[in-house]
């Protein structure tokens, strides 16, 4: 089977989801081959042969060598201002090679004036017209050769992302134009949130052949004559990234040691909404692959992508007796284990540079009322460990849920500028409503997005903290206070915080430079 992850992703480390698939179809002795297409696709881009159209392309595009090979020098991170320049001039550099006028892309985001990607009429309009699309020279030139050399009947196409959604429909209907015979079988965590909607219906049967919903490994060796399958997990295979194009200071491999989410009782969380459901093995069995894994593809960073690392897996990690030759981050709840200052230490000596941790508000009643589990007690000594081990945090917070008003927006902002110290990043996001959650039921409502893939709802707020209020009070109050002596490291652009363990200089002198 071949599979194509099409553009646009953040292009610093390869997808996770075709890897666990190859992996599975290899070890039930199917033929795969898997092209990264939104790294292949930006790069072919940012390579054509641009004309510039002022001082800053003409320097972006004098310097282009140059920017490519720094972001992956490690030494580029050590200076945050050289970093954002090199940064802003690649995504330049992007914006010349596409027509502005309708298209906007960037090294994470795409966007298309004239068409939506939640609506299933217009994704299938990009199909029709996938000739107009700003990566169509990439299909011709790049990936025409490698469907016409493959002989298999079936092309799997990963759609993960909403910026996605366009590209890859696009990506569809120029297969269906150029190659009528290929089966297109569509999956990924963007198809699998639209087939969990009630009335899906399957509105793209005239163009796809099969959509798989959830984790594709089952579904698609059962589609290629091997059912009864029931292994979930995989080592994934990372074969097709050897040649290391990625814009990261590492080579970056990322892995899940479990499906879903332990926790699972987030009222906001969209994954609550579509009911999916959680696996997990042994810790000694996930370090076993974690191993295997870097024996063949010898990462310098592992981006464990898990909804949350169980504390149980915390804990092989910490203890483990072996070397671990990498460093990792990922995302933690604030499990009662890092309130350990002895534990942190041990995480941070096995590799730990970054932990991402959902604090969501500094409000109790909040936390509470949303069933997060969290203490804030607890929650404020993790930070403060954390810190003293060397490792990174970076919080997320959630601005404008049902059970906040602008007292527990205000708490939020004391208890932020309180623990300021302890907190080296923050990503502050406002409340999207889960069209099909529990709490949309009893809200009065309105579409968000105008489409029928739209997986979110505008509401009349309960207790009137609607969002123009909630983003008023980030912008003039929550952001404007915390500039004023803050500590906050500056989210680094476009790449956030799949780049952001790497400014973490504790962690320099170990990083495996190995592009």
């Amino acid at each position: 089977m071949l599979l194509l992850f099409p553009p646009v992703t953040k292009p610093c480390e390869p997808p996770a989801g075709v890897a666990y698939l190859a992996g599975a179809l290899a070890e039930n002795g199917f033929a795969c081959q898997v092209v990264d297409a939104s790294i292949g696709g930006l790069l072919f881009l940012i390579q054509k042969n641009l004309t510039p159209t002022d001082s800053w392309s003409a320097r972006a595009l004098k310097n282009r060598d140059a920017i490519l090979s720094d972001l992956q020098n490690p030494d580029l991170y050590a200076n945050e201002d050289r970093y954002h320049q090199r940064v802003y001039d690649l995504n330049k550099l992007l914006s010349l090679a596409v027509d502005q006028t309708r298209f906007k892309v960037t090294l994470s985001d795409y966007s298309d004036e004239k068409l939506s990607g939640v609506h299933s009429r217009d994704l299938l309009k990009s199909a029709e017209t996938h000739q107009t699309n700003p990566f169509y020279p990439y299909f011709e030139e790049k990936l025409r050769p490698v469907l016409a050399q493959w002989e298999s009947a079936w092309v799997g196409i990963s759609l993960c992302y909403l910026n996605q959604a366009l590209v890859g429909f696009a990506l569809a209907g120029w297969i269906r134009h150029n190659f009528a015979h290929k089966k297109i079988v569509l999956g990924g965590g963007l198809i699998s949130s639209w087939m969990s909607r009630p009335e899906f219906g399957n509105p793209f049967s005239g163009l796809i052949d099969n959509t798989i919903s959830g984790e594709g490994e089952i579904p698609l060796l059962d589609l290629l004559g091997k059912p009864g399958t029931t292994t979930r997990h995989y080592v994934p295979d990372y074969g097709f990234a050897v040649q290391n194009t990625y814009f990261a200071p590492a080579r970056i491999l990322p892995f899940r040691g479990t499906i879903g989410c332990y926790w699972r009782k987030c009222r906001f969380c969209p994954e609550k909404a579509e009911t999916r459901g959680y696996s997990s093995r042994r810790p000694s069995r996930i370090l076993a692959d974690i191993m295997a894994l870097y024996q063949r593809f010898t990462p310098g960073t592992i981006h464990f992508i898990d909804n949350a690392m169980t504390p149980a897996f915390l804990r092989a990690l910490a203890e483990s007796e072996m070397e671990i030759p990498f460093s990792w981050y990922g995302f933690v709840r604030f499990e009662k284990d890092l309130a350990d200052l002895d534990f942190c230490h041990r995480l941070k000596r096995s590799g730990c540079g970054m932990l991402k941790l959902g604090l969501e508000s500094g409000d109790q009643s909040v936390l509470d009322n949303m069933h997060k589990g969290t203490d804030l007690d607890m929650a404020a000594k993790i930070l403060k460990n954390l810190n003293q081990a060397g490792i990174f945090t970076y919080v997320y917070l959630l601005f404008g849920t049902i059970f906040e008003d602008a007292t527990s927006a205000q708490k939020t902002l004391d208890f932020t500028r309180d623990h300021q110290a302890y907190i080296d990043y923050l990503n502050l996001a406002v409340f999207n409503l889960p069209k099909y959650s529990e709490d949309a039921q009893h809200l009065e409502t309105s579409e968000f997005y105008h489409g029928d893939l739209s997986l979110y709802l505008n509401f009349v707020h309960p207790k009137g903290w609607d969002r123009r209020q909630v983003k008023q009070f980030l912008d003039k109050t929550f952001k404007k206070q915390l500039a004023i002596g803050s500590r906050f490291r500056k989210n680094p652009a476009f790449f956030s915080s799949n780049h952001a363990m790497f400014f973490n200089q504790n962690l320099q002198k170990d990083m495996k430079h190995d592009c």
